[in-house]
């Protein structure tokens, strides 16, 4: 069975573009969303109960369920509160959802609640009857002081993954891997379920074998080398796709990962789309079968 998995950071700031975020994931279709930087306000206006959506021009329901960290937080977040969500189209059914109260953080309070409002993961059957597990996650941005927790972020959630079975698929906002490069491709950012030392590589983007997880533009990438060629002739020095622009330069913030059970059939980062739509991130949009 083949399923269309988006994942994007939407930007929920007040100045962003509601209507136009909500009618770009409209005209996508997606099976299912793992959304990052979402508030309250946003994430009712892509699930509005069945009567309220009556009222909206009859049209169908994009979303059947949805699931936000901020709501299943305890304590729950408060309305201007930022956090992940995952939500799915009518012929896909949630079977439950949760925060990762259980990962392997490493932190202490209050530092761990706010890492929680950053993880939401949920358990979904497919219309065919098959199961899998989806997560939606958001980093904490690097920088002298914060480098650590970002560390300690990624150890938590790459421990996570490892305790995971079955089919597998994580949209996350995480940062830039440390090499990004068309050229370099021994260079694979898996999950790795080792945590990594003071200046080693990052637990969750570094070159790590030994996972089952695969970052899907490289699994797409690798089987097609005319689109890598193409990639290298524009962005010789990287990135493999922008999702991003820092200080004007672009990079690749945001990752879909799947496990082996789940193959790609087709990838593409949406920039230029989901700046118009009021987001700085790229949408992603992957084709996987199952």
């Amino acid at each position: 069975m083949r399923i269309r998995v988006v994942s994007w950071n939407v930007d929920s700031r007040p100045a962003g573009l509601l209507d136009a975020k909500v009618e770009l994931l409209r005209r996508i279709r997606p099976d299912l969303a793992l959304l990052q930087e979402l508030s309250r306000s946003v994430y009712r206006a892509l699930l509005p109960p069945p009567l309220a959506h009556e009222r909206m021009h009859q049209q169908s329901r994009l979303f059947a369920w949805g699931a936000l960290s901020t709501d299943l937080c305890r304590p729950r977040g408060d309305e201007h509160r930022l956090g992940c969500a995952v939500l799915g189209a009518p012929g896909t059914v949630v079977l439950g959802s949760q925060v990762l109260d259980r990962a392997p953080f490493g932190v202490s309070e209050p530092v761990r609640a706010g890492f929680l409002w950053r993880t939401v993961a949920a358990r979904v059957a497919l219309s065919d009857g098959a199961q899998l597990t989806v997560g939606s996650f958001q980093t904490r941005r690097a920088s002298t002081v914060a480098s650590d927790l970002q560390r300690a972020f990624h150890a938590g959630i790459t421990g996570w993954a490892s305790g995971v079975s079955g089919p597998l698929v994580v949209g996350l906002d995480a940062g830039a891997p440390a090499v990004d490069h068309p050229d370099a491709r021994q260079v694979r950012p898996w999950l790795s379920a080792s945590s990594a030392g003071p200046g080693g590589d990052d637990p969750l983007l570094g070159p790590h074998g030994g996972h089952r997880l695969y970052d899907v533009l490289r699994g797409y990438l690798d089987r097609r080398p005319e689109e890598l060629a193409r990639i290298r002739a524009e962005r010789p020095a990287g990135p493999l796709a922008v999702s991003r622009r820092v200080a004007g330069q672009p990079v690749r913030y945001d990752h879909l990962f799947a496990s082996p059970e789940l193959e790609v059939v087709d990838v593409q980062y949406r920039y230029d789309d989901a700046a118009a739509a009021g987001s700085d991130h790229a949408l992603i949009i992957a084709e996987l079968e199952t």
